[in-house]
């Protein structure tokens, strides 16, 4: 198949039933790609001016999807002159796939490799850029170190080691509320083994329940962002793996300059991790510290500074591109 007719496509699969979901904002278009047989949906933010400084290409973290609160981040890169690409990935929010829910790695990170190839034949070409937020910081990371076609990374609050992720997890929450967590993703991982319905744990709960995220203000911070369409369930099997995932190991990998946006009041990813790659980095990290919360990112002046910083970065790392 040739890449007009790739495209052709792929426009005609953004035509497809979105229903439930919302509208494509104003400024933007539909977009999808197939990735393993199954529809990812996304919007594509063209940018203000032709030919645009490089592509920008986004997905949201643990369980969110783009029209929670990436939307101002695309349009404000996209008003910069970056074409902006953000996708759902299978199973959530506007793309297809079922069981829905389903949440692994793999999966995640092979949604990104069909999404990289899927950018990259946009015309005109322009340097690919990963953004990546939370647990997909950890995917852009990943992706970049093991591959040389990618311009610059930006990382936000970002999750780049698991297990540190899980200590965190332990200390809060206690061994109890883990071993819990623990049996719930091994029944999952053995119901996906006999292709069973996957068990579902909530992403985010109140402290002391059974949820992924219960730190003091994952709740009420992810319902501040989050669309109305979220849904608040996820498949366990994810956190039988999620400490055995360490893109921080493959840190010193990277050849393209990082940008990394910590959040000093971060209950849920904790920022040693990122300083410890930012060292690893060297003199590709450009690192960025803010007085917020992990959840606080996706909106007002937080967001704004947060858009402000990338697109120097971006400006700046690319000017000779």
């Amino acid at each position: 198949m040739s890449s007009g007719e790739t495209r052709g496509r792929e426009a005609a699969i953004g035509e497809r039933d979105t229903s439930g979901h919302d509208a494509v904002p104003e400024g933007a278009l539909d977009v999808a790609f197939i990735s393993a047989g199954t529809i990812c949906r996304g919007w594509h933010f063209p940018p203000a001016r032709e030919p645009a400084h490089a592509t920008v290409l986004m997905a949201h973290g643990l369980g969110g999807t783009i029209d929670g609160g990436l939307v101002d981040y695309g349009r404000q890169l996209s008003r910069a002159g970056y074409r902006v690409v953000a996708f759902d990935y299978r199973y959530f929010g506007r793309s297809d796939g079922t069981p829905r829910q389903l949440l692994t790695v793999r999966n995640q990170l092979s949604d990104w490799t069909t999404a990289i190839t899927f950018a990259q034949r946009l015309a005109p070409t322009a340097p690919l850029v990963l953004w990546g937020t939370s647990f997909s910081s950890a995917h852009v990371m990943n992706l970049a170190s093991r591959r040389d076609d990618i311009a610059a990374v930006i990382s936000m609050n970002p999750m780049l080691d698991g297990m540190t992720s899980v200590l965190a997890k332990l200390r809060e929450s206690g061994w109890k509320s883990v071993l819990k967590l623990t049996a719930f993703a091994l029944q999952d991982t053995l119901r996906g083994l006999i292709g069973s319905e996957p068990k579902h744990v909530p992403i985010v709960g109140e402290p002391g329940s059974l949820a992924a995220m219960t730190a003091p203000d994952a709740e009420e911070g992810i319902r501040r962002f989050a669309a109305d369409n979220f849904i608040n369930s996820m498949s366990a099997r994810m956190l039988m793996t999620l400490g055995m995932y360490r893109p921080i190991q493959r840190a010193g990998r990277i050849r393209c300059p990082v940008l990394l946006q910590l959040c000093l009041r971060d209950t849920v990813t904790p920022t040693a991790a990122a300083y410890r790659t930012a060292a690893r980095l060297a003199d590709l990290a450009t690192l960025k510290t803010y007085d917020a919360g992990h959840f606080d990112i996706y909106q007002g002046a937080i967001q704004d500074a947060f858009s402000r910083d990338q697109i120097a970065f971006l400006d700046h790392m690319l000017k000779d591109a």
